[in-house]
């Protein structure tokens, strides 16, 4: 497996290098080359709208962050019908003890299709190839139902309050990923 490639049944994760990550900032027309995809009009997710700058400027200062930093999901029908319909990735290298936080947004045309689930997964799966990482939260706020299905069904499990107020924070230890990894 390619390091800095994702495959799920139906999407290929990306992760974004510092060409890519600038090309979603100032240029779609490249990102859609660069991708060989389809950049639809809801793309970037309205969550992602106020990091894409941050994350230009954190892989063009550290690009040894790729793979611990975003990655982009393509859907893959066809080779010649690929769209990019979202964003997933960590905050960064794993902590001292191991652990990272996870995010992700699908364009909501996209949502509600298992998509969201699938990539997770195929996070878990990258991250957990790393023999440092010793657990992968996320967190979300306790009424985002979607959001926390999306963990429930990748395994991940309630740990308690966020980081943030009102946010709850679920996860999933390396020993627990057996069924999907």
């Amino acid at each position: 497996m390619n390091t800095f490639q994702i495959r799920t049944p139906r999407l290929e994760g990306i992760a974004l290098y510092p060409e890519l990550a600038r090309a979603a900032v100032d240029d779609r027309d490249k990102l859609a080359q660069l991708l060989n995809a389809q950049v639809p009009a809801e793309f970037p997710p309205d969550i992602m709208l106020d990091v894409m700058e941050l994350f230009a400027q954190k892989l063009e200062a550290d690009p040894n962050l790729m793979g611990w930093w975003g990655w982009y999901f393509v859907l893959n029908p066809s080779p010649e019908h690929r769209l990019l319909i979202g964003t997933a990735g960590f905050t960064g290298y794993p902590d001292q003890n191991g652990i990272l936080l996870m995010g992700y947004s699908i364009v909501q045309p996209f949502e509600g299709r298992g998509y969201t689930t699938e990539a997770v997964a195929g996070l878990l799966r990258w991250a957990f190839e790393h023999p440092q990482v010793t657990c992968v939260t996320a967190e979300t706020f306790p009424n985002h139902v979607a959001s926390i299905r999306v963990m429930e069904k990748n395994n991940m499990t309630l740990l308690g309050a966020g980081s943030e107020e009102g946010t709850v924070k679920y996860g999933i230890h390396r020993n627990d990923c057996k069924t999907i990894c």
